[in-house]
């Protein structure tokens, strides 16, 4: 169990509360006022400590509901309206706060408190350099009462806790409690409660609007190991992609030097494989075959007829060794005749066999070649 301080507040105002220092689950040290530091001969809190405000059973008030037909969470959200509701002062001034009984058999038990004494309180913490983990009524550090109730005193205030009722000792009058069994608890007991209390508190007001807000803070070694396994993913990556560009190229190298192989059986002479290309082009050319043997004559065709709108293609074809034909079409031969000498003058072998069409329109059959 990691240490821990419980302060218990003083119910009247600008008394001095009183506190117990706890270490390893047994009271080390206990006080009044705020020296708890001065009395332990300490100058600062403990990074783990655990620090517990238990407050005045005269300004807390607890309710017991039970929703047995409810969700437990349902249940607790239901027990907190109902304590709003029956405040005797508006809801936005009140706060309530419900314990995390998830036993549907069990009422839901609500510690409601006015919500300027809780900032009171957590200033009042602030001020003497705490900031609490948790906050417990002071009714419930006395164990449960089964039937009759039970008195003890805390913080040097009697407290009297009965099944369904909680409250200050000087307001147990005799028309409240009447004949019942009245047991008084022992401060050992107590005591024990409420060191149980700093691990496992039976309600805690630190919820909802007054949630403890944690401050998150870098662990230097975790830090330090996030970045070690972020640094060995990013090799570990960078290594893959090299691996992998390694094999591409290896592949690509092999590939180049089979298409090198096969190229010097048309080319023998070549020395790599873009003279083997150039030299592969110009043969096919000569013979009227590739790829420009097409293109080229096609392309000759197409922009000579920018230049002469009157002329249109009607059709287009290429023979196996490489004679590109073309049928024209024309409403005067002069306009074909302009795009022929174009393409002579662009240096292609032109034949052209002329006709015409019932229509009058005039029609020429073409070759064409480099």
């Amino acid at each position: 169990m990691s240490e821990g301080l419980i302060v218990i507040l003083a119910e009247t105002p600008g008394a001095q509360p009183s506190w117990m220092w706890v270490a390893n689950g047994a009271i080390v040290q206990t006080g009044a006022g705020a020296n708890w530091l001065a009395a332990c001969g300490l100058t600062a809190l403990p990074d783990d400590m655990t620090v517990m405000l238990v407050l005045p059973a005269a300004l807390v008030t607890l309710h017991w509901e039970s929703y047995p037909d409810l969700p437990a969470r349902q249940g607790q959200a239901a027990a907190r309206l109902a304590a709003l509701a029956g405040g005797i002062v508006p809801a936005d001034q009140l706060f309530a706060a419900a314990d995390s009984n998830d036993d549907l058999a069990r009422p839901h038990l609500v510690a409601m408190v006015s919500r300027a004494d809780m900032q009171h309180w957590l200033l009042w913490a602030q001020h003497h350099g705490l900031d609490p983990d948790i906050i417990v009524p002071a009714p419930l550090l006395l164990p449960e009462a089964e039937e009759g109730y039970r008195r003890g005193l805390i913080g040097g205030a009697p407290v009297l806790r009965g099944p369904d009722m909680a409250l200050a000792g000087d307001l147990a009058l005799p028309e409240l409690i009447g004949d019942a069994l009245v047991q008084d608890v022992p401060p050992e007991q107590i005591n024990a409660r409420a060191i149980a209390a700093l691990d496992a508190p039976p309600l805690d007001l630190r919820q909802g609007d007054f949630a403890k807000r944690v401050r998150r803070s870098f662990d230097k070694r975790r830090l330090a190991r996030i970045m070690l396994w972020s640094g060995l993913i990013l090799l570990v990556s960078l290594l893959i992609a090299l691996v992998g560009l390694t094999k591409r190229h290896i592949a690509a190298n092999a590939l180049h030097a089979e298409s090198l192989t096969l190229a010097r059986q048309v080319v023998p002479g070549a020395a790599d494989l873009m003279q083997a290309e150039a030299e592969m082009d110009r043969q096919l050319a000569a013979r009227g075959a590739g790829g420009y043997a097409f293109t080229a004559p096609v392309a000759s065709v197409l922009n000579a007829m920018q230049d002469v709108p009157g002329v249109s293609l009607t059709a287009l074809s290429r023979d196996p060794d490489g004679m590109v034909r073309a049928t024209l079409m024309a409403a005067k031969m002069e306009d074909i005749d302009s795009l022929l000498l174009a393409l002579q003058a662009a240096g292609f072998t032109i034949t052209a066999m002329p006709s015409q069409q019932p229509d009058g329109r005039m029609l020429a059959d073409i070759t064409v070649r480099s």
